[in-house]
């Protein structure tokens, strides 16, 4: 992140990781969770301002499902499957995540060395 925020790397945030973030924030423990009311603000003066949003177009969804599909994926791994599929086809350098394991054993051979803790 701040090397998103000097402007040294460009950042992407997949647009249902923003969902995701607000499920996880305003569930945190008691006195640690964050009021729903201010999740957007959060957002706006936090991470949005040093990454771009991107999303998969509708067309691309179908193609995301029949790789699921075949991958034998079920349940909600699909959501961290979509998070890669948008990765990909965004060619990014670096897939960041604290759980490397859990989304290299859902990628693709050629992109899992991509896949690294922050």
């Amino acid at each position: 992140m701040q090397r998103c925020v000097a402007k040294k790397d460009e950042g992407i945030v997949h647009t249902h990781s923003l969902l995701e973030f607000h499920s996880a924030i305003t569930q945190l423990p008691k006195g640690l969770a964050v009021p729903p009311s201010q999740v957007p603000d959060l957002l706006q003066q936090g991470v949005l301002v040093c990454v771009r949003l991107v999303a998969l177009p509708a067309k691309d969804l179908v193609s995301v499902e029949r790789r699921a599909g075949e991958k034998g994926l079920i349940g909600g791994i699909i959501y961290d499957f979509f998070h890669l599929c948008v990765a990909v086809r965004e060619g990014v350098d670096r897939f960041y995540t604290f759980n490397t394991a859990h989304f290299r054993s859902i990628a693709e051979p050629d992109f899992r060395d991509r896949i690294v803790a922050p």
